[in-house]
C-alpha cells in the first residue's frame, strides 16, 4: 500500500465549524480546534502501526496493534483509544472517561487521505480532504 509512510496535510475541510460547535467548549478550545490543521502519516512494521499526527503544537505518535484498546491522554483528558485497520480505512474510536466518545473514519488512497469525525452527542458528520506533501 503505497500510502504507508506518505504525509498528509489537510487541504479542505467541511462541516468542521459546526462539529467544533456541538462539543459546547469554551470559546479559547474552540478557537483552537477550528485552527487545528494537522498533518499525518500512517506506517506499518509488522502487525504493529505508528500513526504521527504532527502539529505546530508538537508531533504526536501512537503505536498500536489493529482492534487493541490502549490507555492515553487526548488534550489532556484520559482517554482508551482502539484503531482498527483494514486495508486503506482506518477507524480510531477515542473514548473519554466522562462518556463521550469521539469517532475517526480515515480512508487512504495514493493521492489523497479522506477524513470524516463525528462524536456521541451530535447527529451530523465533519469531513476534512488531506493531500501528500
Amino acid at each position: 500500500m503505497s500510502f504507508y509512510g506518505k504525509v498528509f496535510a489537510v487541504e479542505s475541510q467541511e462541516n468542521y465549524e459546526e462539529f467544533v460547535k456541538s462539543m459546547g467548549l469554551p470559546e479559547e478550545k474552540s478557537k483552537s480546534l477550528l485552527e487545528y490543521k494537522p498533518s499525518q502519516k500512517i506506517e506499518k512494521n509488522g502487525d504493529e502501526y505508528t500513526i504521527t499526527i504532527y502539529t505546530k503544537n508538537g508531533d504526536k505518535v501512537y503505536k498500536a496493534k489493529s482492534g487493541v484498546e490502549f490507555a492515553d491522554s487526548f488534550r489532556d483528558l484520559p482517554v482508551k483509544i482502539t484503531f482498527t485497520i483494514d486495508g486503506n480505512k482506518v477507524t480510531q474510536i477515542i473514548k473519554f472517561d466522562i462518556g463521550f466518545t469521539l469517532t475517526i473514519n480515515k480512508e487512504y488512497f495514493d493521492d489523497e487521505l479522506k477524513e470524516e469525525i463525528s462524536h456521541s452527542l451530535w447527529d451530523g458528520v465533519a469531513r476534512k480532504v488531506y493531500k501528500p506533501l
